[in-house]
């Protein structure tokens, strides 16, 4: 045959897929799926490993409450919905004056539009190596900077106001709403902290109720703000702002309801000095019960083991499906050349050879198989730019 031959064939095949559309979308998207979900799966268990092991080999140490250290990680460094047991922010403070390493605390019980809300220092910041983009890091309470997907999705920026969820995540009997002031954003960084608004200790504490300012509401200039009076006391009525901001004139009345090393972190990231520091305060930790030390790695590691063998179970079943389907997909491309079988003794009786017959199907079969193909990779390139933070909060 030759290469005229060869085009009129693979012109023909083509004009036969077209004209029957449905089918042959329809087996094209079979074999699209059969092709791509083991695929697509293996590069999502490869992203979320790579995620997962970077992001806890950045973390050298970690203590909490003792319980579970799979939530404890999970909440401390994903920012999940974890719901943890405290522990008292003097134990960063301890570790601190030790010497022996630098602790940084996590408050993580609050939410903002649907977003953690993450109380700690600046100098988690600088541990995670993240800058910001635009803006200034935040310095007094009722100030927030906001991750790079945060400011994305809400469309904020510095200067701009963000609304605590009420009563926190976990906290039924909380006050009002905190109004936070956006002081910056950050870089993105393809990690959980583009989606996290972070936030001083003192602001996290207040949004826990831990801590409250005193609103004088005889005093506001809201003729409609006081509905009548209790034994001499103003009782506030709906006009009042249904949520608190900390002004410069409020913050004058901050106080906490305890001592500032009593008030509860969920979890303290330890950063040793060095590697003997490391070993001797790990092991002053471990003489304790009343604290959790653990290896973010160890962890990460053991919940991975798990991952791959229901992953290598799914990929097996997957497979097989996928042979299933490509049984099918044969099957119905028999039974369609058996009903063309007057449309083919037509072709031989104008003169086309059986090579040219042969041709013309194996060019659909081929067709098929590359259009598939085609679909199945776009599918594998799109789950490769996935974030990994992305997938790991689809997996969970």
């Amino acid at each position: 045959m030759n290469g005229r031959a060869l085009c009129h064939a693979c012109g023909l095949a083509w004009r036969h897929l077209c004209f029957h559309g449905v089918r042959s979308g329809i087996l094209v998207l079979s074999l699209a799926i059969s092709i791509a979900l083991p695929l697509v799966m293996q590069s999502l268990v490869t992203r979320g490993e790579e995620a997962t092991t970077e992001r806890a080999e950045r973390t050298p140490m970690m203590i909490g409450a003792p319980g579970g250290s799979v939530d404890l990680v999970l909440g401390a460094l994903w920012f999940l919905p974890e719901e943890l047991k405290p522990l008292k922010a003097g134990e960063a403070m301890e570790i601190n004056e030790s010497g022996l390493a630098s602790a940084i605390p996590l408050s993580l019980t609050s939410r903002a539009s649907g977003y953690p809300v993450v109380g700690t220092n600046i100098e988690y910041l600088s541990f995670r190596e993240t800058r910001i983009e635009s803006g200034r890091p935040f310095a007094v309470p009722g100030e927030c900077v906001l991750g790079s997907e945060v400011a994305r999705a809400r469309n904020l920026g510095p200067g701009d106001t963000i609304l605590t969820d009420p009563d926190g995540l976990f906290d039924i009997g909380g006050g009002y709403p905190l109004r936070l002031r956006i002081t910056g954003v950050l870089a993105p960084t393809k990690t959980p902290d583009d989606a996290a608004v972070f936030c001083d200790l003192r602001t996290s504490w207040i949004i826990a109720g831990h801590g409250h300012v005193h609103i004088e509401v005889s005093e506001t200039s809201n003729p409609g703000a006081i509905m009548g009076e209790n034994d001499g006391r103003p009782i506030a009525s709906s006009a009042v702002t249904p949520y608190t901001e900390l002004t410069p004139e409020l913050l004058s009345t901050l106080h906490f309801h305890g001592e500032p090393e009593d008030l509860p972190v969920e979890a303290i990231i330890l950063i040793p000095r060095d590697a003997k520091s490391g070993t001797i305060l790990a092991g002053r930790i471990g003489l304790r019960d009343d604290v959790s030390l653990v290896n973010p790695t160890e962890v990460v590691r053991e919940v991975l083991e798990r991952v791959f063998q229901i992953g290598a179970l799914l990929a097996g079943i997957l497979v097989a499906t996928g042979i299933a389907t490509l049984g099918v997909v044969l099957l119905v491309l028999a039974l369609s050349i058996r009903l063309r079988k007057e449309e083919l003794d037509t072709l031989a009786r104008i003169g086309a050879s059986r090579g040219t017959t042969l041709t013309l199907l194996l060019a659909e079969v081929i067709m098929l198989a590359a259009l598939a193909g085609v679909i199945a990779l776009i599918a594998l390139i799109a789950s490769a730019e996935l974030p990994a933070d992305l997938v790991l909060r689809l997996a969970t």
